[in-house]
């Protein structure tokens, strides 16, 4: 009863509606500075390579599929600034493109009527960066889903989840998942080397014949969590996944071992009974699904209930280079050296950034599965 009362005491102490949002957070404005969004959709040729390995997607019977963000999620809601004053009830992809940079400004969805077609919206980055003891150029292709809402992970204890729904919805957590998507690392030759994982805040990756294999249709298979829409690498019974909000020094040891679970836990649960057919999306990586500051989803009293902003804003500053996130979250099933490694910090990332590199070239004495 005492952990009960605790954790409804941390819910509603845990901090009102904040004015703005993770967008605002010390390290973005000047990465986006340096590293500005193209503003103009993939061409032809990068979109013939997202066509090429576009992932398979799995989902549970009965669960929510992906939609199309402008024509099921923006066309059906309001969009308000700071102060709560309307600027729109008809939001079109040009008004929201033109409050965009607004830290306060916040779109409200209004569900109505059934989705069309399920979509994946793909977008290319290239990137120079050093592994090995060499320059390396990889070209990233990354795949988002969007749902509509994002609930609690579907793995969290009966009474946890009993109490969480005294003061929000188990599966309308907040507004708004489309940090959902999974990224394919290709290197110098086009060949795919290495997958991640978007999982919550942080990613899972996976080098193809380390980790695992690489698919013979050049599809990689991908598995939405119950609830949460996370996606993991699929499997084809149901599935118990450890999952955190942020990675951090007390919790990895939880994620990659599952000793020592954080009192906020909520695992995720995969049950993928069917592979549904979608249709690729091209947009800038400039648009308002990547870039917007504000809340693209209802502001919520609770902290972490209300709308995200843009898609580019799923991870912390230092690592959104593509190459960091994908050697930062290289791990392994009871992987201790790589929770020893992430709580050592800077030497410990030099010793994963190595290790990755050993797994691309393929010198790693052992293959882990």
């Amino acid at each position: 009863m005492r952990a009960a009362t605790a954790l409804v005491a941390v819910l509603l102490l845990a901090g009102c509606e904040r004015p703005t949002n993770f967008s605002q957070f010390p390290g973005f404005a000047n990465y986006f500075a340096r590293n500005p969004p193209k503003t103009e959709p993939p061409p032809e040729a990068d979109r013939a390579l997202l066509r090429k390995h576009r992932p398979r997607l799995f989902v549970a019977e009965g669960a929510a599929r992906p939609i199309r963000f402008y024509e099921d999620y923006v066309a059906r809601g309001r969009l308000t600034d700071g102060r709560g004053r309307l600027i729109s009830e008809s939001v079109t992809p040009e008004i929201l493109n033109a409050h965009k940079d607004d830290p306060q400004a916040a779109f409200e969805h209004r569900p109505a009527g059934e989705p069309g077609r399920p979509a994946l919206y793909g977008r290319v980055d290239r990137e120079r960066f050093a592994l090995g003891g060499r320059e390396r150029a990889f070209t990233f292709l990354t795949w988002n889903a969007v749902f509509r809402a994002s609930g609690i992970g579907a793995g969290i204890d009966w009474w946890k989840g009993a109490l969480l729904g005294l003061v929000g919805d188990l599966d309308d957590w907040h507004q708004l998942d489309h940090y959902t998507a999974v990224t394919l690392a290709l290197d110098e030759a086009g060949d795919p080397v290495a997958v991640s994982f978007q999982q919550h805040n942080y990613r899972q990756t996976r080098v193809f014949g380390h980790d695992i294999d690489r698919p013979a249709d050049e599809r990689v298979a991908v598995d939405v969590a119950l609830r949460s829409n996370e996606f993991y690498p699929h499997s084809p019974e149901r599935r118990r996944r450890r999952a955190v909000g942020f990675v951090s020094p007390a919790n990895v040891d939880y994620l990659v071992t599952g000793r020592n679970p954080p009192f906020r836990a909520a695992d995720d649960i995969t049950d993928p009974a069917t592979e549904i057919e979608y249709d690729l999306v091209f947009l800038a990586p400039s648009d308002a699904f990547y870039t917007f500051k504000g809340f693209l989803g209802e502001k919520r009293l609770l902290l972490g209930r209300s709308g995200p902003p843009g898609a580019d804003y799923n991870t912390l500053p230092d690592l959104k280079p593509m190459h960091r996130q994908m050697i930062a979250f290289h791990w392994y099933e009871n992987d201790r050296e790589y929770v020893d490694w992430f709580r050592e910090g800077g030497n410990g990332l030099k010793k994963l950034r190595q290790r990755f590199a050993d797994a691309i070239e393929g010198r790693a004495a052992t293959a882990r599965r």
